[in-house]
C-alpha cells in the first residue's frame, strides 16, 4: 500500500500494481541520472517524454528493483503519458513537506497549531 506521506502514490499497469516513489534517493538519483536538480524538475518534466519516462523508471525502483526505461516506457503506454505525468506529479508533491507559511511557528507541525506557552511565563528573561 503506498504512503503518501513518504511520496508514494500507487497506480495499477498492465495488469499488476505498482508503487511510484519520490523520496529523497528518487531525487538524488534524477539528479545525478539525469543532470535535473530538485528545483528544475517541473521544468524538466513539462513536454519531455524521455525525460518523465527516465523519472518515471527511477521512480519505480524503489518498489520493483532496477528496470530500463523501455520497460517503463510499456506501462506508461498502458496507462497514458498523462495518468504518467499526473502520478508523476502526485508523488513529487506528496514528497516534499508542507512549506511554512510567512510567520508561521516553526515548532507547530504541519496542519496543527504553534504549541502553547505555558502559563505564567513571559518569556522574559
Amino acid at each position: 500500500m503506498a504512503n503518501k506521506l513518504k511520496g508514494e502514490v500507487a497506480f495499477h499497469a498492465c495488469g499488476s500494481n505498482f508503487t511510484l516513489v519520490m523520496d529523497f534517493n528518487a531525487l538524488c538519483e534524477i539528479d545525478t541520472d539525469l543532470g535535473i536538480s530538485i528545483d528544475e524538475i517541473g521544468a524538466k518534466l513539462a513536454g519531455s517524454a524521455p525525460t518523465i519516462r527516465s523519472v518515471f523508471r527511477i521512480g519505480l525502483a524503489a518498489k520493483h528493483g532496477a528496470m530500463t526505461d523501455l520497460e517503463a516506457g510499456r506501462l506508461i503506454g498502458d496507462i497514458g503519458p498523462t495518468k504518467a505525468a499526473e502520478l508523476l506529479a502526485e508523488a513529487l508533491q506528496a514528497s516534499f513537506p508542507e512549506v511554512a507559511k510567512p510567520g508561521a511557528d516553526p515548532r507547530a507541525a504541519p496542519g496543527k497549531p504553534a504549541p502553547k506557552k505555558p502559563r505564567g511565563t513571559t518569556g522574559r528573561p
